[in-house]
């Protein structure tokens, strides 16, 4: 399902008091775009400060509804957010989860600070396309 459609869907059938991904997006407070290299794809979710959605008590249901909203594998996907920081640089935290039953569980929040690592997700966000 594309995802403008995922979005009209997902403003349809939840009140306006309910938080996800689709709604996050539609709303402009997250950005979503994609990079596959060598058969992975790096998703990127972009935003500017802290966002209640990437907070670790949510973690594991947005990355579901990702995984769901983008259509991609599990065992192939990387989740990657890209936050704004107040002097317009990005800082890039990797989630790692595993995969269970259908469900996402375990979810490892780390940020990228080695510069070798830094510079790698740069260039794979550069290279992303918006969902």
């Amino acid at each position: 399902m594309a995802l403008s459609q995922h979005l009209h869907q997902s403003s349809r059938s939840h009140s306006p008091h309910s938080f996800d991904v689709a709604d996050a997006v539609q709303r402009g407070e997250l950005v979503l775009s994609l990079s596959t290299m060598l058969g992975c794809d790096y998703i990127f979710v972009s935003h500017k400060g802290i966002h209640e959605l990437l907070e670790s008590q949510r973690l594991a249901t947005t990355i579901r509804e990702l995984l769901d909203i983008l259509e991609t594998s599990p065992h192939q996907s990387m989740v990657v957010s890209a936050d704004e920081t107040a002097n317009g640089e990005l800082a890039f935290t990797r989630y790692d989860y595993k995969w269970e039953n259908r469900q996402v569980s375990q979810v490892i929040a780390t940020r990228v600070t080695h510069t070798d690592q830094a510079d790698f997700m740069r260039m794979m966000f550069d290279c992303s396309t918006t969902c």
